[in-house]
């Protein structure tokens, strides 16, 4: 499987820092033809529990991104 790329640019740009910390986190998983499949974590997570459960639900999709929504 092709490495999934993260992008955090946006949510860095809201809050002014990486993501981090545990709160309800909202992904989005972009396929290869740029559909977007929304992510939503439905408890609160550290950052790491929560990418770990994105790139998880990204690689059965067969995604090639996942964004980090503010």
């Amino acid at each position: 499987m092709a490495k999934i790329k993260i992008y955090t640019k946006r949510y860095e740009n809201e809050h002014g820092h990486p993501p981090a910390g545990r709160r309800f986190w909202n992904f989005q998983l972009i396929s290869k033809l740029g559909h977007a499949t929304f992510l939503l974590t439905g408890e609160v997570l550290p950052y790491e529990k929560a990418l770990e459960a994105a790139i998880k639900a990204a690689e059965k999709n067969k995604s090639v991104g996942i964004i980090v929504e503010p």
